[in-house]
């Protein structure tokens, strides 16, 4: 529960995988990733550069270079690590591009590889969204960081995105489980529905602020009686001639784009209030309440833009299930995975399924 709800300072209930990428530093006389091979004194040239001339500089890379080369050199710049000489070799068991945070996993892998155990996972999952903001140019949240860096499979993590506090661990009760089902459809977290949502939940949050005279830290605090007052969708272009910036350094607005800021920006303050009570829920052990929040959940994405015919037919398959006690929409949304709270056992006639 929470998915795009991270970079609105909601609480978000994560859950590890069984599943796993590793990265192994072995020595040699640069950094070397792929195709990439950069020199100590490369590295500390570009270590130094403003992220978007970096970005400009690395653009004629292969994408999934870009995650462990950026790790590597948001590490040096920060003066976490020498800039290293060493090979990078990536083996993964987790699936790409479905939402189920191979991206993160692969840049926690990266860190450890470099660092060792010296940081603490918190400190390191904030270095590694850096990473993938400011090199790889995804305007990710830090809720896949966190919870690769801190999630054992069998629990669920809640994280308080604000901007990433990890709560204790809870132990899902054992006679139920959380797997994720494949919907077929992949995802990206830099393609255009997940950008057009983030910058509407933006829009909706700087137009309040402008109405009201206020400002609040972060979009799940904003009050309903606030967001009953957005309209439902807004222009780019009218944006950005009233008011031309939303605040967030990762957002941009774009003229011809038209963003759903009702649902963009109530989304981070309900899926808030569904994970408090998912969270107190299933630490009664009560999957009551399972299906009415998830269902809900799974509603918000396609509001805002982000769901997809591929989740909806899943998320009906799995309803359709004995012992399935909710599915929806999971990650960034727009295919990608459906995450199912169910009786354990329940879905192991479905193939494929992710643990």
């Amino acid at each position: 529960m929470g998915g795009v709800a991270d970079y609105s300072g909601a609480l978000v209930l994560e859950v590890a995988t069984t599943v796993a990428t590793t990265v192994v530093a072995e020595p040699a006389d640069a950094l070397v990733v792929g195709p990439a091979r950069l020199s100590r004194d490369e590295m500390v040239r570009l270590a130094g550069m403003d992220y978007p001339s970096l970005r400009a500089e690395l653009a004629g890379l292969p994408k999934w270079v870009l995650y462990p080369l950026g790790v590597a050199l948001v590490l040096v710049r920060h003066a976490v690590i020498e800039p290293p000489a060493v090979e990078l070799r990536v083996t993964s068991e987790v699936p790409q591009a479905v939402g189920v945070s191979s991206s993160a996993a692969l840049e926690l892998a990266t860190a450890r590889a470099l660092t060792g155990e010296a940081l603490d996972g918190v400190h390191l999952a904030a270095l590694c969204q850096e990473a993938e903001n400011s090199v790889v140019g995804a305007p990710c949240g830090a809720m896949d960081q966190i919870a690769v860096a801190v999630g054992r499979p069998g629990r669920i993590v809640p994280i308080l995105c604000r901007p990433g506090d990890p709560y204790p661990m809870e132990q899902i009760p054992a006679h139920l489980e959380v797997v994720g089902w494949p919907t077929g459809t992949e995802h990206d977290v830099t393609g255009l529905p997940y950008r057009r949502a983030r910058a509407a939940a933006f829009i909706g949050k700087r137009l309040i602020e402008h109405a009201t005279g206020r400002q609040w830290d972060w979009i799940s605090e904003l009050p309903p009686a606030a967001l009953a007052t957005l309209p439902e969708v807004v222009a780019g272009e009218a944006f950005l001639a009233d008011l031309a910036r939303t605040g967030d350094p990762l957002t941009e607005v774009e003229p011809g784009v038209d963003y759903p800021v009702r649902a963009a920006t109530a989304f981070g303050p309900a899926e808030h209030r569904r994970s408090d009570l998912l969270l107190a829920a299933l630490r009664r052990a009560d999957t009551g309440p399972a299906r009415r929040l998830f269902a809900a959940s799974h509603a918000g994405y396609q509001a805002m833009g982000l769901g997809h015919p591929a989740a909806d037919r899943v998320v009906a398959d799995a309803l359709g299930c004995e012992g399935v006690h909710g599915a929806r929409s999971s990650g960034g949304g727009s295919g990608g995975t459906v995450a199912v709270l169910c009786d354990r056992g329940a879905l192991d006639h479905v193939e494929g399924l992710i643990r």
